[in-house]
């Protein structure tokens, strides 16, 4: 499948989670923080509680973060 090209505009605060996520995932380009975000988005969906759409993590402290996919 050839590479599709889409723009979209975000607000600030957006773009500042990108800027964030860049130094998290150790990239350096607006484009690979979303395909790594998608890939990330992907495994949560594919692998959440079907009742009620949410996946739980746990953080570094063992803490158990429930996050929901709904909506």
């Amino acid at each position: 499948m050839p590479n599709v090209q889409t723009s979209f505009q975000v607000d600030p605060g957006t773009a500042e989670a990108i800027d964030e996520l860049k130094g998290v995932f150790g990239v350096t380009s607006n484009t690979a923080v979303i395909r790594k975000a998608i890939a990330l988005a992907r495994v949560a969906a594919r692998n959440s509680d079907a009742a009620d759409q949410t996946v739980t993590l746990v953080n570094k402290d063992g803490v158990p973060l429930k996050i929901s996919l709904a909506g």
